[in-house]
């Protein structure tokens, strides 16, 4: 570990640490692109107060000496039930974060989905991390849904996990307010931060243009994408003409393990088991999305039971091993977090995403000793006492 990752993660104790400190490093457009939600962040700041909606009733005198936090999700075993979520413009926070999240994800036998908005060539990421899931967003063209599912599975990826939550572009305010804008585009917020910043300057943003010259978006169509400083990345995302026969469609086409994820509602997750589809990511998108809707976790236990034989993981809100372990105990087979890791890969890289796995993973074993549980199958709602529908006047403290 570099002298300069050992100063940066001096006081790191915990996730929620990863971006107070982070907030010193990135200009505060890219801060604000990572840490903001959709309009006013009701949801954001939801997201992390549900978890108050749930306490534990643990377990006593049971040896709790001997404990297993193993689990097979597709047919892979993964030493952790948390694995790292796909994070667009992940390379925009750190140069090459994209490489450095697939191998950190290898290196301790996590799960890990590559966003299709990320500049690294899916082809070159299967190769660092044989394991790695594709997370796709899709037009409603067959030519290029199909040309997209060819590629991914000529690549060799085991798990297509279909971004089904993004019809239209969101509105968020902070990043817009701090200056960032994509296309790239030059403006007096952007300039000043990159001038407050140049390490990041030089470093990050600096180095992938040295090296790529013209930054792209490449894993988003058949063959490449927009450049960062192209009008067209403007109509990266889904569309609002793809739907559920989309879906069927690719499931035909799909050899693999099929993932649908954005799901809120337990009829979604009634019609995905009807397709055949594999797993439901219950997700609103980090609260970037749409404000005021249900946090996924208060959403868990009907669409686990609506999911019937399919995997379910969550994701959104999640900060500590507890958070993990409530959801594993409503019915999640698995949790995915992405700010967490983004942060800790951008504070301070590979040190950083050690840093985090360390840190998640002590947790989430030391609150099953305290739980008296030994593994995670015997985790169960019978552990909760659940305090019912949380007003915005219990919520927590609010993101800053």
């Amino acid at each position: 570990m570099s002298m300069t990752a050992k100063r940066r993660l001096h006081d790191i104790y915990q996730l929620t640490d990863f971006e107070k400190a982070v907030k010193r490093y990135l200009p505060k457009a890219v801060y604000e692109y990572v840490r903001n939600g959709a309009g006013a962040e009701l949801s954001l700041r939801r997201n992390r107060a549900i978890f108050q909606r749930y306490l534990w009733r643990p377990y006593r005198l049971r040896d709790v000496s001997s404990l297993n936090t193993k689990i097979t999700l597709f047919g892979e075993e993964y030493a952790q039930p948390f694995g790292l979520a796909p994070t667009g413009g992940a390379a925009m926070t750190r140069y090459d974060a994209d490489r450095i999240e697939a191998a950190a994800a290898r290196r301790h036998n996590l799960f890990y989905a590559l966003s299709a908005n990320s500049l690294t060539p899916l082809e070159e990421i299967i190769r660092i991390n044989p394991r790695t899931w594709f997370a796709a967003y899709l037009p409603s063209d067959l030519g290029v849904i199909d040309g997209m599912i060819d590629r991914v599975q000529k690549a060799g990826y085991p798990v297509l996990l279909i971004t089904c939550d993004v019809p239209v572009p969101a509105q968020r305010i902070a990043e817009t307010r701090a200056g960032y804008s994509m296309p790239i585009r030059p403006n007096l917020r952007a300039t000043i931060g990159g001038i407050l910043n140049p390490g990041w300057t030089f470093g990050t943003l600096g180095r992938t243009i040295l090296r790529d010259r013209n930054p792209k978006i490449v894993n988003i169509r058949p063959q490449g994408g927009p450049g960062l400083f192209s009008n067209e990345i403007a109509a990266v995302g889904g569309s609002p003409h793809f739907t559920w026969d989309h879906i069927r469609h690719i499931r035909r086409r799909w050899k693999g393990k099929l993932i649908l994820k954005g799901i809120l509602r337990p009829e979604d997750a009634e019609e995905a088991a009807r397709i055949g589809v594999d797993g439901i990511g219950i997700s609103d998108h980090g609260a970037r999305l749409l404000d005021s809707t249900v946090s996924p976790l208060e959403v868990l236990p009907e669409i686990r039971k609506a999911a019937r034989d399919m995997s379910v993981v969550i994701d959104s809100g999640f900060r500590c091993g507890g958070d993990v372990l409530k959801a594993m105990a409503l019915g999640a087979d698995a949790v995915m977090l992405g700010r967490p890791f983004l942060q800790a890969c951008a504070l301070a890289g590979s040190a950083g995403l050690d840093k985090a796995v360390s840190i998640l993973s002590t947790e989430i074993n030391r609150d099953l000793a305290l739980l008296g549980v030994t593994d995670l199958a015997s985790l169960d709602a019978s552990l909760l006492r659940d305090l019912g529908t949380m007003s915005f006047a219990e919520r927590a403290p609010e993101t800053t």
